[in-house]
């Protein structure tokens, strides 16, 4: 329960995808395309000016015994540390809050993950977890255009009646696949590991673009996720952070 729900997470939290480019596009390369998503939902330079962000997050999980509705809120200070805590909404009878709560908290040196009363290092996780956990920044795409990733443009296909990009990506060993609008440049559905996600509900924040609303098919069922707020540069320092957390003890690298 530990490893699948915080993992659930993790792959549902923060695809930052949109755009407002309104004519098409001929892009020869996967990391044109990147390049031109980034710049089309707000621009490299304004996503690296963010420092730190804040967001709530409604997340509802369908199950054989019943829908799970959870609440998430993570902050994150940018690069490098984080915390967010989930709690169980409403769900089956049964199914006691405590072994859904989740809270996961890390520094660059140190950090864990708490829930059903056990704790796990978050460096224990597969590297792409873990790198999932840790985010560096609050644009995910950019990460790919890293010496750690390998891009490749497969061609041109259709989905949901738009006209995509098909852009494969393996990063920290793990294969994905991403269906970019050649329109308008916006990022319509992602696979990773088994699940597909679909992007929608579009808005700005701050001058950048999020998608707000995502729907995400595994092999154990579907999840829908509504980002509900989204606030950045709000000033959280990584002291406070580590007193959301209840560390006993912050550790930053000197």
């Amino acid at each position: 329960m530990l490893k699948r729900l915080s993992l659930l997470a993790v792959a549902l939290l923060f695809a930052a995808t949109t755009s407002n480019t309104t004519f098409a596009q001929d892009l020869t390369s996967a990391e044109d395309v990147i390049k031109a998503h980034i710049e089309a939902t707000g621009g490299e330079a304004s996503w690296n000016a963010v420092e730190d962000m804040y967001a709530e997050i409604e997340v509802v999980a369908v199950t054989p015994m019943g829908n799970i509705t959870l609440e998430m809120k993570t902050w994150s200070i940018f690069p490098g540390y984080g915390f967010t805590e989930m709690g169980l909404v409403a769900g089956p009878d049964g199914i006691p809050a405590e072994a859904v709560a989740m809270k996961a908290y890390y520094t660059p040196l140190e950090g864990w993950i708490e829930q059903g009363g056990q704790r796990q290092d978050i460096k224990s996780l597969p590297p792409a977890a873990r790198e999932q956990f840790m985010r560096t920044s609050p644009k995910s795409e950019l990460t790919l255009l890293g010496g750690d990733s390998e891009l490749t443009l497969k061609g041109d296909s259709t989905f949901n009646e738009r006209s995509v990009y098909v852009i494969g990506a393996n990063q920290f060993g793990m294969d994905a696949e991403l269906l970019v609008d050649k329109e308008t440049l916006m990022i319509l559905a992602q696979s990773a590991a088994g699940a597909t996600t679909t992007m929608a509900g579009y808005q700005e924040v701050d001058g950048l673009l999020f998608s707000m609303g995502q729907t995400a098919v595994t092999p154990q069922g579907t999840q829908t996720v509504t980002i509900k707020k989204i606030e950045l540069n709000t000033g959280m320092t990584p002291g406070e952070l580590a007193g959301k957390s209840g560390a006993r003890r912050q550790a930053m690298p000197e």
